[in-house]
């Protein structure tokens, strides 16, 4: 279960890290980010729109690296864990950021993390498989 535990501390730690810079740029900035990031004019009004459903997004980020480190004491008991982040990150991560790059987002921005979440996903379909199989 050694791949599996360093995955879950691997991605998980990334995950918390993300909630850090993400909280910080939410709460102590004056969230010119999210207005460069959007593919059309907003007032602040929409940036502020935009940057609270984001957070949404944040937090949900944070929990699933929290638990991650938490559940790399036992990966023996963390398969499930795997695979809804393994789901996660095909869903919010992959379709989401490739539905906002048709939508007019920058795909310079967006590829880049298309690429870290197929990373995390192939290891994590990889690590159950091997680890997981004789269970």
């Amino acid at each position: 279960m050694k791949k599996t535990k360093w995955w879950l501390r691997i991605v998980g730690g990334f995950y918390l890290l993300l909630t850090l810079l993400n909280l910080y740029a939410l709460f102590f900035s004056d969230l010119q980010i999210f207005r460069d990031t959007l593919p059309f004019p907003a007032d602040a009004f929409a940036v502020r729109a935009f940057a609270d459903a984001w957070m949404v997004f944040i937090f949900e980020l944070g929990v699933l690296g929290a638990m991650m480190l938490y559940a790399s004491r036992e990966p023996a008991q963390s398969k499930i864990l795997v695979l809804t982040v393994v789901m996660a990150e095909v869903f919010r991560g992959v379709v989401a950021d490739a539905v906002w790059i048709g939508r007019g987002y920058s795909p310079a921005s967006y590829i880049p993390f298309i690429i870290v979440h197929l990373i995390i996903i192939a290891t994590g379909i990889l690590f159950v498989r091997q680890e997981f199989s004789n269970s």
